[in-house]
């Protein structure tokens, strides 16, 4: 849940947003901290699609990057740099024009992954509040990321894959015996 909740809400959201079925193992390695500090998770989407979603806080000396990659019959999509900023690869079929307006999109790393990307959203969400309209990023899309958390949570307690639709659990249904496997 520390590591990689906005990778798993960018997941949801580029491959439709709705889970099926989420499996996940974690486990807690190498940091003394009451969560795990490695976790993978697959999750099933009612699409058809497959999402991976893997981790970790035992990357040395420091994590190195952030990617998102997203594959299938048309094109190939991979945006990676420290903060998810740069893409990488951007090929999808008969898309030469759009290639190179996508190209213009590619960062830099910043200074450090806390840089000045979450100012905007900020600013989004005062206007929002202010003249009574809604945010780009509504509550109801934040509780998807942190319902799929959950269900790699149940995954991880009982060993099996969970049903999205079907999920009834809490992070007070965890134990430190739940993560620790050394």
């Amino acid at each position: 849940m520390n590591q990689c909740i906005h990778n798993i809400d960018l997941l949801q959201w580029s491959l439709g947003g709705e889970p099926e079925t989420v499996m996940a193992m974690t486990g807690n390695f190498l940091r003394d901290i009451q969560a795990e500090d490695f976790g993978a998770i697959l999750i099933r989407f009612k699409n058809g699609a497959i999402g991976m979603v893997e981790g970790t806080a035992c990357v040395y000396p420091k994590n190195l990057e952030e990617t998102l990659s997203i594959f299938g019959e048309n094109g190939a999509a991979v945006i990676g740099g420290l903060a998810v900023n740069r893409v990488e690869t951007w090929n999808f079929k008969e898309s030469a024009e759009q290639d190179k307006s996508v190209e213009a999109l590619a960062g830099t790393d910043p200074k450090d992954v806390y840089g000045s990307g979450h100012n905007l959203l900020y600013a989004n969400y005062i206007n929002a509040v202010n003249t009574h309209t809604d945010p780009l990023v509504s509550g109801t899309e934040a509780i998807k990321a942190m319902k799929i958390i959950l269900a790699a949570y149940k995954s991880q307690k009982t060993g099996q894959p969970v049903k999205f639709d079907d999920l009834s659990f809490s992070t007070l249904d965890m134990s430190d015996s739940d993560v620790r496997y050394n």
